[in-house]
């Protein structure tokens, strides 16, 4: 799979029904709105918002994550480099749409099968400054919901960009 996020949804009508294998072993089903597969580009889209892991820029990882999971399988997982998931569309289940990276990529009934794998040369992504990207995406992640304490936010942003610590500004109320 070369996409950062590979969501599949029924046709916006009801659940879908998928069977998991991994490796040619059965893992389990799940039955959910959607299912989404990330790679760790796309971990802090869909799938963390679906309640799926943040993963590492650095980890050599996939992961699953059922969207709204009714029965089966209720937690993301997390498959490695040299795993192979399989996504058998179970013969209950409404065909399903299969989105690549938000664009409509394919039509899937039931009894067709997507397999998804890490591709290591999929892509190339040139960062000048690692800590930079890191504190950019503590800060947007931040923002939503991750625990941390005002003063660990005000620690992400740039110095130029934080409050005055002392003078007339400390008299008004918390800008925080």
């Amino acid at each position: 799979m070369d996409a950062t996020e590979c969501p599949a949804r029924g046709r916006r009508t009801g659940t879908v029904s998928v069977d998991l294998s991994v490796n040619d072993e059965q893992y389990g089903y799940y039955r959910c709105d959607a299912l989404i597969v990330a790679t760790p580009s796309g971990s802090t889209a869909y799938n963390y918002a679906a309640g799926g892991p943040v993963v590492s820029p650095s980890a050599r990882t996939m992961v699953i994550t059922p969207v709204a999971p009714m029965a089966g399988i209720g937690r993301s997982v997390v498959l490695g480099t040299g795993d192979r998931g399989s996504l058998r569309i179970a013969p209950d289940s409404p065909p399903v749409d299969v989105d690549v990276d938000g664009t409509p990529s394919a039509e899937l009934g039931p009894g067709r099968v997507l397999t998804v794998c890490l591709r290591e040369d999929a892509g190339q992504v040139v960062r000048f400054s690692a800590g930079r990207h890191a504190r950019r995406s503590q800060i947007k992640l931040s923002l939503l919901d991750l625990p941390m304490r005002r003063d660990q936010l005000l620690g992400l942003f740039p110095e130029h960009l934080r409050p005055p610590t002392t003078g007339p500004a400390l008299e008004r109320e918390d800008p925080w």
